[in-house]
Protein backbone atom coordinates (compact mmCIF):
# COMPACT_ATOMS: atom_id res chain seq x y z
CA UNK A 1 0.00 0.00 0.00
CA UNK A 2 2.74 2.47 1.00
CA UNK A 3 5.80 0.22 0.79
CA UNK A 4 6.46 -3.56 0.79
CA UNK A 5 6.51 -3.83 4.59
CA UNK A 6 6.24 -7.04 6.59
CA UNK A 7 3.01 -7.37 8.59
CA UNK A 8 3.65 -8.01 12.28
CA UNK A 9 0.20 -7.85 13.89
CA UNK A 10 -2.88 -10.02 13.74
CA UNK A 11 -6.37 -8.63 13.61
CA UNK A 12 -8.98 -7.16 11.33
CA UNK A 13 -7.82 -4.85 8.60
CA UNK A 14 -9.88 -2.45 6.53
CA UNK A 15 -10.64 -3.33 2.88
CA UNK A 16 -7.50 -2.91 0.79
CA UNK A 17 -9.05 -0.33 -1.53
CA UNK A 18 -9.78 1.94 1.46
CA UNK A 19 -6.11 1.90 2.50
CA UNK A 20 -5.12 2.75 -1.07
CA UNK A 21 -7.77 5.45 -1.38
CA UNK A 22 -6.57 7.08 1.85
CA UNK A 23 -2.88 7.28 0.97
CA UNK A 24 -3.49 8.20 -2.67
CA UNK A 25 -5.87 11.03 -1.81
CA UNK A 26 -3.36 12.15 0.82
CA UNK A 27 -0.71 12.37 -1.90
CA UNK A 28 -3.14 14.45 -3.95
CA UNK A 29 -4.02 16.94 -1.19
CA UNK A 30 -0.34 17.24 -0.29
CA UNK A 31 0.96 17.86 -3.80
CA UNK A 32 -1.81 18.76 -6.27
CA UNK A 33 -1.77 22.42 -7.28
CA UNK A 34 -4.73 23.57 -9.38
CA UNK A 35 -4.45 26.35 -11.91
CA UNK A 36 -5.45 29.86 -10.91
CA UNK A 37 -9.22 29.60 -11.37
CA UNK A 38 -12.24 30.66 -9.30
CA UNK A 39 -13.10 28.55 -6.27
CA UNK A 40 -16.05 26.75 -7.86
CA UNK A 41 -13.94 25.73 -10.86
CA UNK A 42 -11.14 24.60 -8.55
CA UNK A 43 -13.63 22.42 -6.70
CA UNK A 44 -14.82 20.80 -9.93
CA UNK A 45 -11.24 20.08 -10.97
CA UNK A 46 -10.57 18.56 -7.56
CA UNK A 47 -13.61 16.31 -7.94
CA UNK A 48 -12.44 15.25 -11.39
CA UNK A 49 -9.22 13.89 -9.86
CA UNK A 50 -11.27 11.54 -7.68
CA UNK A 51 -13.47 10.46 -10.59
CA UNK A 52 -10.45 9.69 -12.76
CA UNK A 53 -8.94 7.77 -9.86
CA UNK A 54 -12.05 5.63 -9.38
CA UNK A 55 -12.29 4.96 -13.11
CA UNK A 56 -8.63 3.93 -13.26
CA UNK A 57 -8.96 1.65 -10.20
CA UNK A 58 -12.24 0.12 -11.38
CA UNK A 59 -14.15 1.45 -8.38
CA UNK A 60 -17.88 1.80 -9.03
CA UNK A 61 -19.09 5.38 -8.60
CA UNK A 62 -22.86 5.42 -8.20
CA UNK A 63 -22.87 9.18 -7.62
CA UNK A 64 -20.81 12.14 -8.79
CA UNK A 65 -21.15 15.89 -8.28
CA UNK A 66 -24.74 17.02 -8.74
CA UNK A 67 -26.24 13.69 -7.71
CA UNK A 68 -29.10 13.90 -5.22
CA UNK A 69 -28.98 10.32 -4.01
CA UNK A 70 -26.60 7.95 -2.23
CA UNK A 71 -26.20 4.55 -3.83
CA UNK A 72 -29.23 5.71 -5.83
CA UNK A 73 -31.32 5.94 -2.65
CA UNK A 74 -33.12 9.20 -1.83
CA UNK A 75 -32.90 10.82 1.60
CA UNK A 76 -35.70 10.06 4.07
CA UNK A 77 -36.54 13.74 4.61
CA UNK A 78 -37.10 14.41 0.94
CA UNK A 79 -34.25 16.93 0.92
CA UNK A 80 -32.24 16.61 -2.27
CA UNK A 81 -28.80 16.45 -0.66
CA UNK A 82 -25.94 16.68 -3.13
CA UNK A 83 -23.29 13.96 -3.08
CA UNK A 84 -19.81 14.66 -4.41
CA UNK A 85 -19.15 10.97 -4.82
CA UNK A 86 -20.16 7.50 -3.65
CA UNK A 87 -18.23 4.29 -4.14
CA UNK A 88 -20.35 1.14 -4.06
CA UNK A 89 -19.11 -2.41 -3.60
CA UNK A 90 -21.24 -5.50 -2.98
CA UNK A 91 -20.33 -5.27 0.72
CA UNK A 92 -20.22 -1.55 1.60
CA UNK A 93 -20.72 2.08 0.58
CA UNK A 94 -18.23 4.95 0.80
CA UNK A 95 -19.79 8.43 0.85
CA UNK A 96 -17.27 11.09 -0.23
CA UNK A 97 -17.17 14.83 0.34
CA UNK A 98 -14.50 16.89 -1.43
CA UNK A 99 -13.48 20.42 -0.50
CA UNK A 100 -10.66 22.54 -1.89
CA UNK A 101 -10.97 25.85 -0.06
CA UNK A 102 -8.53 28.71 0.40
CA UNK A 103 -9.10 28.57 4.16
CA UNK A 104 -9.28 25.94 6.88
CA UNK A 105 -12.26 23.60 6.75
CA UNK A 106 -14.59 24.37 9.65
CA UNK A 107 -17.02 22.27 11.63
CA UNK A 108 -20.10 23.36 9.68
CA UNK A 109 -18.92 21.44 6.62
CA UNK A 110 -18.57 18.31 8.76
CA UNK A 111 -21.94 18.86 10.43
CA UNK A 112 -23.72 19.08 7.07
CA UNK A 113 -21.89 16.04 5.69
CA UNK A 114 -22.73 13.99 8.78
CA UNK A 115 -26.38 14.98 8.62
CA UNK A 116 -26.58 13.91 5.00
CA UNK A 117 -25.46 10.42 6.01
CA UNK A 118 -28.05 10.25 8.78
CA UNK A 119 -30.81 11.35 6.39
CA UNK A 120 -29.87 8.80 3.74
CA UNK A 121 -29.55 6.04 6.35
CA UNK A 122 -33.06 6.80 7.61
CA UNK A 123 -34.50 5.91 4.19
CA UNK A 124 -36.82 2.94 3.85
CA UNK A 125 -34.33 0.95 1.74
CA UNK A 126 -33.35 -2.04 3.89
CA UNK A 127 -30.68 -3.21 1.45
CA UNK A 128 -28.94 0.17 1.61
CA UNK A 129 -29.07 0.26 5.42
CA UNK A 130 -27.63 -3.24 5.68
CA UNK A 131 -24.37 -2.26 3.96
CA UNK A 132 -21.75 -0.49 6.12
CA UNK A 133 -21.68 3.22 5.26
CA UNK A 134 -18.18 4.70 5.54
CA UNK A 135 -17.73 8.46 5.18
CA UNK A 136 -14.60 10.14 3.82
CA UNK A 137 -13.94 13.87 3.57
CA UNK A 138 -11.03 14.93 1.37
CA UNK A 139 -9.88 18.50 1.97
CA UNK A 140 -7.27 20.47 0.09
CA UNK A 141 -6.84 22.69 3.16
CA UNK A 142 -6.28 21.69 6.80
CA UNK A 143 -9.24 21.09 9.07
CA UNK A 144 -9.88 23.33 12.04
CA UNK A 145 -9.26 21.45 15.33
CA UNK A 146 -12.96 21.24 16.18
CA UNK A 147 -13.75 19.86 12.72
CA UNK A 148 -11.01 17.26 13.07
CA UNK A 149 -12.36 16.23 16.46
CA UNK A 150 -15.91 15.98 15.10
CA UNK A 151 -14.71 13.68 12.32
CA UNK A 152 -13.07 11.33 14.83
CA UNK A 153 -16.14 11.45 17.07
CA UNK A 154 -18.46 10.37 14.26
CA UNK A 155 -16.14 7.87 12.57
CA UNK A 156 -15.47 9.99 9.48
CA UNK A 157 -12.10 9.53 7.78
CA UNK A 158 -10.61 12.99 7.21
CA UNK A 159 -7.87 13.35 4.61
CA UNK A 160 -6.05 16.71 4.80
CA UNK A 161 -2.57 18.10 4.13
CA UNK A 162 0.30 17.53 6.56
CA UNK A 163 -1.29 14.72 8.62
CA UNK A 164 -1.10 11.06 7.73
CA UNK A 165 -4.69 9.79 7.45
CA UNK A 166 -5.77 7.56 10.33
CA UNK A 167 -6.18 4.64 7.93
CA UNK A 168 -2.59 5.00 6.72
CA UNK A 169 -1.37 5.20 10.31
CA UNK A 170 -3.29 2.01 11.10
CA UNK A 171 -1.74 0.19 8.14
CA UNK A 172 1.75 1.24 9.21
CA UNK A 173 1.18 0.30 12.86
CA UNK A 174 0.52 -3.28 11.77
CA UNK A 175 3.88 -3.59 10.06
CA UNK A 176 7.59 -3.40 10.72
CA UNK A 177 8.73 0.07 9.61
CA UNK A 178 12.51 0.59 9.35
CA UNK A 179 13.98 3.76 10.86
CA UNK A 180 10.97 4.28 13.16
CA UNK A 181 12.04 6.04 16.36
CA UNK A 182 10.19 7.32 19.43
CA UNK A 183 7.09 5.19 18.82
CA UNK A 184 7.39 2.18 21.10
CA UNK A 185 5.69 -1.17 20.61
CA UNK A 186 3.01 -0.35 23.16
CA UNK A 187 2.04 2.80 21.25
CA UNK A 188 2.06 0.92 17.96
CA UNK A 189 -0.24 -1.70 19.46
CA UNK A 190 -2.59 0.97 20.79
CA UNK A 191 -2.79 2.59 17.35
CA UNK A 192 -3.51 -0.78 15.75
CA UNK A 193 -6.32 -1.54 18.23
CA UNK A 194 -7.88 1.90 18.52
CA UNK A 195 -8.13 3.28 14.99
CA UNK A 196 -10.79 0.73 13.94
CA UNK A 197 -12.98 2.42 16.57
CA UNK A 198 -12.49 5.85 14.98
CA UNK A 199 -13.01 5.09 11.30
CA UNK A 200 -16.30 3.22 11.36
CA UNK A 201 -19.51 2.83 9.39
CA UNK A 202 -22.23 5.26 10.43
CA UNK A 203 -24.41 2.34 11.52
CA UNK A 204 -21.81 1.32 14.10
CA UNK A 205 -21.60 4.81 15.55
CA UNK A 206 -25.40 5.02 15.77
CA UNK A 207 -25.54 1.63 17.47
CA UNK A 208 -23.13 2.81 20.15
CA UNK A 209 -25.07 6.04 20.54
CA UNK A 210 -28.24 4.02 21.09
CA UNK A 211 -26.44 1.94 23.72
CA UNK A 212 -25.16 5.06 25.42
CA UNK A 213 -28.66 6.56 25.60
CA UNK A 214 -29.93 3.42 27.31
CA UNK A 215 -27.05 3.58 29.79
CA UNK A 216 -25.22 0.48 28.62
CA UNK A 217 -22.09 1.79 26.87
CA UNK A 218 -20.32 5.04 26.10
CA UNK A 219 -20.07 6.29 22.54
CA UNK A 220 -16.38 7.22 22.51
CA UNK A 221 -14.73 8.82 25.52
CA UNK A 222 -13.10 12.23 25.26
CA UNK A 223 -9.83 10.70 26.45
CA UNK A 224 -9.79 8.17 23.60
CA UNK A 225 -10.59 10.85 21.02
CA UNK A 226 -7.79 13.08 22.31
CA UNK A 227 -5.38 10.15 22.33
CA UNK A 228 -6.26 9.23 18.74
CA UNK A 229 -5.67 12.79 17.59
CA UNK A 230 -2.36 12.87 19.45
CA UNK A 231 -1.27 9.61 17.83
CA UNK A 232 -2.11 11.04 14.41
CA UNK A 233 -0.16 14.23 15.06
CA UNK A 234 2.88 12.90 16.93
CA UNK A 235 3.28 9.23 16.01
CA UNK A 236 2.10 10.07 12.49
CA UNK A 237 5.00 12.50 12.08
CA UNK A 238 7.49 9.90 13.27
CA UNK A 239 6.12 7.33 10.83
CA UNK A 240 6.35 9.94 8.06
CA UNK A 241 9.96 10.69 8.94
CA UNK A 242 10.74 6.96 8.96
CA UNK A 243 9.32 6.61 5.46
CA UNK A 244 11.34 9.62 4.30
CA UNK A 245 14.50 8.14 5.87
CA UNK A 246 13.98 5.08 3.67
CA UNK A 247 12.96 7.11 0.60
CA UNK A 248 12.96 10.93 0.81
CA UNK A 249 10.66 11.22 -2.20
CA UNK A 250 8.17 8.46 -1.42
CA UNK A 251 5.10 10.72 -1.31
CA UNK A 252 6.08 13.00 -4.20
CA UNK A 253 6.85 9.90 -6.27
CA UNK A 254 3.48 8.44 -5.39
CA UNK A 255 1.81 11.63 -6.53
CA UNK A 256 3.86 11.72 -9.73
CA UNK A 257 2.76 8.15 -10.50
CA UNK A 258 -0.88 9.12 -9.92
CA UNK A 259 -0.42 12.22 -12.06
CA UNK A 260 0.70 10.04 -14.97
CA UNK A 261 -1.86 7.28 -14.33
CA UNK A 262 -4.77 9.72 -14.20
CA UNK A 263 -3.43 11.95 -16.99
CA UNK A 264 -3.97 15.02 -14.84
CA UNK A 265 -2.37 17.34 -17.38
CA UNK A 266 -5.50 16.77 -19.44
CA UNK A 267 -7.95 16.53 -16.54
CA UNK A 268 -9.63 19.89 -17.08
CA UNK A 269 -12.81 19.11 -18.98
CA UNK A 270 -14.43 22.50 -18.46
CA UNK A 271 -12.16 24.86 -20.32
CA UNK A 272 -9.01 24.95 -18.17
CA UNK A 273 -5.82 24.15 -19.99
CA UNK A 274 -4.13 21.96 -17.39
CA UNK A 275 -3.72 20.93 -13.78
CA UNK A 276 -0.30 21.99 -12.58
CA UNK A 277 1.96 19.36 -11.12
CA UNK A 278 4.12 21.03 -8.51
CA UNK A 279 5.18 18.57 -5.81
CA UNK A 280 5.85 20.45 -2.60
CA UNK A 281 8.52 19.23 -0.23
CA UNK A 282 7.58 19.55 3.42
CA UNK A 283 9.83 19.27 6.43
CA UNK A 284 8.56 17.06 9.22
CA UNK A 285 8.71 18.65 12.66
CA UNK A 286 9.80 16.36 15.45
CA UNK A 287 7.43 16.29 18.39
CA UNK A 288 7.99 14.99 21.89
CA UNK A 289 8.33 11.23 22.21
CA UNK A 290 5.14 9.25 22.62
Amino acid sequence: MIAPLFRTREGREFPAFLYSLAIDMFAVVQHWEPPAVPGSERGRLFESVLYRYCNSRKLTLTETAGSRTLRRVAAASGFRHESDGAIATPALTVHLELKHLSEELDKNELLVFNQKGLDFLASDDASFRSKPLYRVIVSGSPLKPEARRFAVQWGILAIEPDRLPLLSLHWLAGRHVPHLYNVDDQTQGAIWREIPHFVVPLQERLSRLSGALSGGVEVVSNHRIERAMEHQRVAGDYYWMALEEEDPNWLADRYDALHRELDLDNAADRGTDHCNRQPMRTERVRHASV
